[in-house]
C-alpha cells in the first residue's frame, strides 16, 4: 500500500545531516532552538485518515501536514487506551516499564521522579504549555508536572474549538515566549460519537438523531447493525477535529511561527467497530486499537516522505531530544527515528489492556504475536498481507518466547496508585472503560 522510499529517505537524511553539521540548517542551533508542538488526537485510527489511504476525505488538514513532512505508515501504540499510551509518549518507556495503568479498582499514575518530555524541556529553558481534555493527562495521574501554563477539561468531548481558542489566546498572552513546547490534546473522536452540527451528517443522513454510542443487548452483546452508523459518526468527528486543526495551523502561520516549529502529530490509540467483536478500545491488542498516525514536520525535515519502517510511541521523546541536540535520559526504550537507520527486524511491544485482562503483543517486521495468559492463548498474524488480522498463522516459537519475555518485564519505576472513588468509577463506566 505504501512505498518504503528507503533509498530516497537515506539520501535526504544524509543531506539533512550534512546541513546540520555544517551550519546549513540555521534553525537548529544552540543559540535558537526550534519550538515544539506535540499534537495528540484521542482515539484516532490511522486507517481512518485520507493520507493513510482511507476511502473517505476525512482529514484534508492532516493530509496537508503529511505532505509537508514525514508520515510514518507503521506507527504502533504501546497501549490500547489513553493513560498508559500517553505516559509512553511522555517518557519513552513501554507500559511494562513505567507501570501506569488501571488494575480493577486501582489506577496507577506517573512516578514523580520519572522525567518526561515536558519536565526535560522545561528544565532546558522552554516555555511549556498544555491544553488537554481528559483527566488522565492531569494532576490526578501526575501528568501536569513541568507545565507553566496548563488548561484541562476532564469533560472535554466536543471542545476542539474551545481548545484551539485557548491555544490562540495563550499565543497572544504575556506568558508566551520562545522557544516553547506545547502539548495539544483533543478528545473529540472519542465515544460518544456526536460531531457538531454541520459534521454530524457528513457521512450519514441520520446524524446524531440515531445512536451515538454502542447499546448492548440484555446479554451485553453488541449489534453489528450499529457498527456502520457509529463508524460514520466517528468519521464525522475526525473531519470536525480536522477543521479545528486548520484554524490552529492557520494561526501558527499568521504569527510566523511555522518556519521555526517542529510539529509531531499522533494519537494515543485507535478504535474498534466490531472487527474482532469489540466496540471502542482498551480491550485487546489488535491493530484497530494500536495502529495510529505519526507525522513529523519542521525545520530540516524532508517533505512528502512516507516511511514504512516500524516505529512506536516510545520513539517520540528520544526523537525530539535528539533533534534538539539534547541528551536522552538513560533506560529509554525508544530510539531516534529521524536518523533514517531503523532496523527492519525491530521489536515493538504493546500491552496495557484494562481491568486485569493481561495481554502482551510484539510486532517484529511484518509479523505480530499476541499472547494472553488466560488458557495460555497466543495468535500470530502478518499485518502487511493481512492488516485486518483475520488469517491466523502458526505461532512462531521464537517470537512467542520474545513475547513472553516482554510479559515478564519488571516495572522500572514506582507509579503512584490510588483506589478509584465512586465518582471516577461512574465516569469510567460512562466512557466504556469499566463494564
Amino acid at each position: 500500500m505504501f512505498s518504503s522510499c528507503n533509498i530516497l529517505i537515506k539520501v535526504m537524511f544524509a543531506i539533512t545531516a550534512l546541513l546540520l553539521l555544517t551550519g546549513g540548517c540555521a534553525e537548529v542551533t544552540e543559540e535558537r532552538h526550534p519550538n515544539v508542538i506535540l499534537i495528540i488526537i484521542d482515539t484516532l485510527c490511522a486507517d481512518h485518515l485520507s493520507c493513510y489511504d482511507y476511502h473517505r476525505n476525512t482529514s484534508p488538514t492532516i493530509d496537508s501536514l503529511a505532505s509537508e513532512g514525514i508520515m510514518y505508515a507503521r506507527m504502533q501504540a504501546q497501549a490500547p487506551w489513553t493513560l498508559p499510551a500517553m505516559v509512553t509518549i511522555y517518557t519513552g518507556l513501554t507500559e511494562k516499564s513505567h507501570g501506569c495503568n488501571n488494575y480493577g479498582s486501582y489506577s496507577c499514575g506517573l512516578d514523580p521522579e520519572l522525567p518526561t518530555i515536558v519536565t526535560i524541556l522545561h528544565d532546558e529553558g522552554f516555555t511549556t504549555a498544555g491544553f488537554v481534555n481528559v483527566n488522565y493527562l492531569g494532576p490526578l495521574y501526575g501528568m501536569e508536572k513541568g507545565f507553566e501554563h496548563f488548561a484541562i477539561d476532564d469533560k472535554g468531548n466536543g471542545r476542539a474549538a474551545e481548545t484551539v481558542d485557548e491555544f490562540i489566546s495563550w499565543l497572544d498572552s504575556e506568558e508566551f515566549s520562545e522557544p516553547f513546547f506545547v502539548v495539544f490534546h483533543l478528545f473529540d473522536p472519542h465515544l460518544p460519537y456526536d460531531p457538531l452540527m454541520g459534521f454530524d451528517r457528513t457521512f450519514t443522513r441520520f446524524g446524531t438523531m440515531g445512536i451515538t454510542e454502542w447499546i448492548p443487548d440484555e446479554n451485553g452483546v453488541l449489534d453489528p447493525a450499529q457498527a456502520d452508523h457509529l463508524r460514520n459518526l466517528y468519521d464525522g468527528e475526525i473531519k470536525w477535529t480536522d477543521s479545528q486543526l486548520s484554524r490552529m495551523f492557520g494561526t501558527i502561520r499568521e504569527k510566523h511561527l511555522a518556519e521555526n516549529t517542529l510539529i509531531i502529530f499522533t494519537a494515543d490509540h485507535g478504535e474498534e467497530f466490531l472487527e474482532h467483536g469489540e466496540g471502542g478500545h482498551s480491550q485487546n491488542l489488535y491493530q484497530q486499537s494500536l495502529h495510529v498516525p505519526l507525522i513529523i514536520t519542521g525545520p530540516g525535515i524532508p517533505e512528502g516522505v512516507v516511511d514504512s519502517a516500524t516505529v512506536g510511541q516510545f520513539d517520540i521523546l528520544p526523537t525530539v531530544l535528539t533533534y534538539l541536540r539534547m541528551p536522552v535520559p538513560e533506560r529509554i526504550e525508544g530510539m531516534d527515528i529521524l536518523s533514517g537507520d531503523i532496523p527492519s527486524n525491530r521489536e515493538i511491544p504493546s500491552s496495557g489492556v484494562r481491568n486485569d485482562s493481561i495481554q502482551v503483543a510484539l510486532l517484529i517486521g511484518e509479523e505480530k504475536v499476541i499472547w494472553s495468559p488466560v488458557n495460555n492463548y497466543s495468535e500470530m498474524f502478518n499485518i502487511v498481507d493481512d492488516p485486518g488480522e483475520m488469517l491466523h498463522l502458526e505461532v512462531d516459537s521464537v517470537l512467542l518466547s520474545e513475547v513472553l519475555d516482554y510479559g515478564a518485564w519488571s516495572c522500572l519505576w514506582n507509579p503512584t496508585d490510588h483506589e478509584l472513588d465512586l465518582i471516577e468509577q461512574k465516569r469510567l463506566e460512562g466512557l466504556g472503560y469499566i463494564k
